[in-house]
């Protein structure tokens, strides 16, 4: 018979253990930051110094800015990192991330169809490696969790595909009964 009982007491996100990032997270992020600011500041720079036009329209005080926003850029990366954390559990991986806008992802790992693990060269130069997490029904990542050591990133590709293993044989066994 079909029952559907009201849940008074809801388990609260809030008491998820969340594992912080791996300490060259931030290098990692940092110089994807730096090799966008970078050439920009040498091409503004650069064109300002060869084209006479364009140098009044370029004044000095904006030239200030640009490196202004780098380093804002660098200390809002800084806390950024720091904020975002993962957390496997028994039946899901939770990652938290946001410093303005915190947002909690919670992915079923009985709903990962395939996982991914990216290592870009500044990830590989830095022992890290990104995860992506891919559930039914979608062409994207629903979970992409850069800033993990390639260790934590096999070992949780591991835990999911062994859930799956785990869960098959949990389901012939009681086919079986």
């Amino acid at each position: 018979m079909f029952s559907n009982q009201q849940i008074e007491t809801l388990p609260k996100h809030q008491t998820i253990q969340f594992q912080p990032l791996a300490d060259n997270a931030i290098w990692h992020v940092q110089l994807n930051w730096l090799l966008f600011y970078v050439p920009l500041m040498a091409v503004i720079i650069t064109v300002r110094h060869f084209n006479p036009a364009i140098s009044q329209a370029i004044a000095t005080p904006w030239l200030l800015v640009l490196p202004l926003l780098v380093i804002l850029s660098m200390v809002y990366n800084l806390y950024s990192v720091r904020a975002k954390g993962v957390a496997v559990r028994e039946h899901d991986i939770a990652f938290k991330r946001g410093l303005i806008w915190q947002q909690i992802t919670l992915l079923p790992i009985s709903r990962v169809q395939h996982t991914e693990i990216h290592r870009g060269p500044i990830e590989r130069k830095l022992g890290l490696a990104t995860l992506r997490l891919y559930s039914a029904g979608g062409m994207s990542a629903d979970l992409h969790i850069s800033g993990l050591t390639d260790e934590q990133c096999n070992d949780v590709r591991q835990f999911v595909q062994s859930y799956g293993d785990n869960a098959a044989t949990q389901e012939n066994e009681l086919a079986d009964e």
